[in-house]
């Protein structure tokens, strides 16, 4: 595979803008343009990790392991390969959500029902995993995703071991989060199954108190006397707790691993299996609400006097079918778009091709003026490099941000739009249509998102600039 110029991966991922990074790797989201779907690419970090046979390694027994695992519950694999340079990347599924960690910030300690929902999530996902022969070693609140059709799933594999093969990690390393470690981690021991279902005992711990553990403690050397010689705060008798779930995360989060559930499955049968439809929907609607308020936060960010901090609207209706546009930017064809479950995926047949050699190995980093220098493009770089963007580029932006609202994709949407609504009128003027046009659909994202109020002061404030234009006879 060749790394194209224009931040191109592999001849077919459009790479647009970083994620997340970790020690030996960082996520994009990236267009697939084969299949015209959002995904998400991680991608070996530069420095020359990429270059490490060992790091090498551990990253292509990822791509195998996890393309092994069939659940609604893990986060799918799509695709794997390497660059003409022999970097290595992983696609994956890209999901239209929050983290369980922003969920459990913005609402607090979550509803019984709700925790144990997201629990038996995670426990089929990790009884899905370990029957793969893998460990994922990682398991918190941020390494869940809750999407916005409820959907529960674990990603970030990135620390995983095969059970079956010797371990890629050296003698005596500790990889994961302190606060969600077991303490034989800690110690360097191998992880094992009951590792993970610690994790999950965290994650309840954490769902259920509006807290993860250990918050008093900000030195990682005390999360770690803590965590080996302390143990996570039992809940037994906490008020407000049910006293058998309490039992259950006392026993997932035992500083002994032997007196923890022996399994997955073992933790399935101490859960409700069966989730009722309104429980599904309790949870729909917070994630609903986390992606409304990061909506309604970026335009605040943008034109805080058109929106003002308070504002409250009468009731008004979720708009769904929008008013007449500013012309800068017409209805995309949809006829091809997933009307339903935002975090649309396709196929996942995986085929690793990566470097041979040594030489290619030793080549196995971004090249200085490689792909991933011209992902970094968000926030303030992003904002710079789209300040001298011209009206073409601009509209091309915008169209695929109206494409993006029409499939439901509607985070990512209001990403674009609001970069879009800063740059704009520094570089095309404030009252361009192409401008107008992004707050329009910015208003449009806020309707969709429940967000009423604010929605219908920006689609005033657009209608009274476009109004003002006609006005001046530049309409």
């Amino acid at each position: 595979m060749a790394t194209a110029g224009g931040g191109v991966l592999g001849d077919r991922y459009r790479l647009l803008r970083p994620l997340g990074a970790g020690g030996t790797s960082r996520v994009y989201e990236a267009e697939d343009l084969t299949l015209g779907r959002r995904v998400a690419v991680k991608v070996l970090a530069a420095g020359g990790l990429s270059a490490d046979p060992v790091v090498f390694e551990r990253f292509r027994r990822e791509a195998e392991t996890l393309a092994r695992i069939s659940s609604a519950s893990v986060v799918r694999v799509q695709d794997a390969g390497a660059d003409s340079g022999g970097t290595p990347f992983l696609v994956m599924e890209l999901l239209d959500g929050v983290e369980l960690l922003t969920l459990v910030e913005r609402e607090g300690a979550l509803p019984v029902e709700v925790v144990e929902t997201v629990a038996v999530s995670i426990c089929r996902g990790l009884e899905a995993v370990h029957e793969a022969g893998v460990v994922h070693r990682d398991v918190k609140p941020s390494n869940v995703m809750v999407t916005r059709s409820g959907r529960v799933v674990l990603h970030d594999f990135g620390l995983s071991r095969v059970l079956d093969n010797t371990p890629l990690t050296g003698v005596g390393d500790v990889v994961g989060t302190p606060r969600h470690l077991p303490p034989e981690t800690m110690r360097g021991a191998s992880p094992r199954p009951t590792a993970d279902l610690y994790g999950l005992g965290t994650c309840m711990y954490t769902m259920l108190t509006g807290r993860e553990p250990f918050t008093d403690e900000e030195e990682v050397a005390g999360i770690v006397f803590q965590v080996v010689d302390v143990g996570v705060p039992r809940l037994a008798g906490t008020p407000g707790i049910p006293e058998r779930l309490a039992a259950l995360v006392d026993a997932l989060t035992e500083r002994d691993a032997a007196r923890r559930p022996a399994s997955a499955a073992e933790v399935l049968d101490a859960l409700p299996l069966g989730s009722a439809p309104e429980t599904t929907q309790l949870v729909r609607d917070m994630v609903a609400r986390c992606v409304r308020d990061q909506a309604v936060a970026s335009v605040h960010q943008v034109a805080p006097t058109l929106v003002p901090d308070g504002f409250t609207a009468p009731d008004v209706p979720d708009v769904t079918e929008s008013p007449a546009a500013p012309d800068a930017v017409g209805a995309p064809d949809t006829a091809s778009a997933p009307a339903e479950n935002p975090e649309y995926l396709g196929g996942s047949q995986v085929v690793f091709a990566g470097p041979r050699s040594t030489a290619e190995q030793e080549a196995a980093q971004w090249p200085a003026t490689g792909a991933s220098d011209r992902l970094a493009l968000s926030g303030t770089t992003q904002q710079m490099v789209m300040s001298g963007m011209t009206e073409p580029k601009a509209t091309s932006r915008l169209r695929e941000a109206v494409t993006l609202v029409h499939r439901g994709d509607l985070q990512e949407a209001v990403r674009i739009l609001g970069t879009l609504a800063r740059v704009c009128p520094t570089s095309l003027g404030r009252d361009h249509p192409t401008t107008l046009a992004a707050q329009f659909w910015q208003a449009m994202c806020l309707s969709r998102l429940g967000a009423g109020g604010e929605a219908v002061a920006l689609f005033s404030a657009v209608s009274e600039r476009c109004e003002a234009e006609r006005g001046t006879g530049r309409g």
